[in-house]
């Protein structure tokens, strides 16, 4: 995979990412937006397994944006338990 390439699905994982985050916010303020919620841990897991996959296939080209993958993954991973603690003091689990 050539720099170019990862660059474009790096960019596409930081755009998946933001839209993941409004759909969190979205679900969080209304709570009868059941689909918000979903899209958002649909995008977030898509994030991490695409960004930590992404990474993998980067170390063994040798390409310098592993550390970037490497470091979305660790965030985007923040956020989704940010977002999973959040829907869990919502729904009365904890």
């Amino acid at each position: 995979m050539d720099n170019r390439s990862s660059l474009i699905n790096f960019s596409l994982f930081v755009f998946l990412f933001a839209f993941s985050f409004v759909f969190s916010i979205l679900a969080l303020g209304q709570p009868t937006s059941l689909l918000f919620g979903i899209f958002a841990l649909l995008g977030f897991v898509v994030c991490i397994a695409g960004s930590l996959f992404n990474a993998m296939l980067a170390r063994v080209d040798g390409s310098t944006l592993t550390l970037w993958f490497y470091t979305y993954a660790i965030i985007a991973s923040i956020v989704l338990v940010w977002y999973l603690t959040r829907c869990g003091t919502l729904f009365g689990w904890w």
